[in-house]
């Protein structure tokens, strides 16, 4: 009877051991994919409570995963993860991101589409014919594309990065500069209310253009891209059009979006 009892105990505790290494493998993914997590959120999704959540987030913070704020972590200094990280999380998300967004394709088109990895669920889901022509620095995107035979798909020149799954220097730049697309969808590191942001220099530059050559400008988020470490400035929401979030967003993120002068249209994804 004793040996059933350990042993029972034993199986138990190997279990709860597994269950909560398997949650800080997926609170790490989330930090590396959006820059930040919040703590009640993170509780809500492992279903679980938030004292448990903090330690997660201590010991991760401790064995340098991460580093903990009030509420919740950030990612650690040292840049954006790596896009095909990122490319592999919050599918589900991005995938009704990307829903809501096909809309703002219109057919007779030109558009231009910036690398990421939620810009990449978007092209993922378009329909050969959503518009005449589609412009990307993305080879992802145009592979996802290049199937399209009534859309012409036209991939950028430059240097490519694993890093940022995107071609970038001074001849992406130029081709860019010679555009005069109809709508640009451009990826953000980070956002609030104040700024557009980028974790690299050079990308930022890039997304900055994309902006100023486009008649309509949209950007699609995912909530942890809201208030996380994003350094390189490359614009505010105001010069946006349209902005498509996903349907949990922060109420307070939303009031302050919809507080701003000429601010973007808000579209909202069909909830999780």
């Amino acid at each position: 009877m004793f040996v059933r009892v350990c042993l029972h105990h034993h199986t138990r505790w190997s279990k709860l051991m597994q269950l909560a290494e398997e949650r800080r493998r997926l609170i790490v993914a989330a930090v590396d994919s959006d820059g930040k997590v919040l703590a009640a959120e993170l509780a809500q999704r492992f279903q679980t409570s938030e004292d448990t959540i903090r330690r997660d987030l201590r010991d991760l913070d401790l064995a340098g995963k991460l580093r903990r704020v009030h509420g919740g972590a950030i990612r650690r200094a040292g840049g954006e993860a790596a896009f095909d990280q990122r490319e592999s999380t919050d599918l589900p998300r991005k995938a009704l991101l990307a829903h809501a967004a096909r809309a703002l394709l219109r057919a007779g088109d030109t558009v231009l589409i910036d690398a990421g990895s939620t810009n990449l669920a978007l092209a993922r889901q378009l329909d050969d014919g959503c518009a005449a022509t589609i412009v990307t620095n993305s080879p992802h995107i145009a592979l996802a594309l290049g199937e399209f035979r009534r859309t012409r798909v036209i991939l950028l020149g430059g240097t490519y990065s694993a890093q940022c799954g995107a071609v970038l220097g001074a001849r992406t730049l130029a081709d860019i500069e010679q555009l005069r697309p109809d709508l640009c969808i451009v990826g953000l590191c980070g956002l609030d209310s104040q700024r557009l942001g980028a974790s690299d220099g050079e990308e930022a530059i890039l997304k900055r253009a994309m902006l100023t050559v486009s008649a309509r400008r949209a950007a699609v988020v995912v909530n942890g891209r809201f208030g996380a470490p994003a350094p390189f400035l490359l614009g505010t929401p105001a010069e946006l059009d349209h902005l498509v979030l996903e349907a949990d967003v922060p109420a307070d993120q939303v009031a302050a979006l919809r507080d701003l002068a000429g601010g973007p249209e808000l579209i909202f994804a069909e909830k999780p």
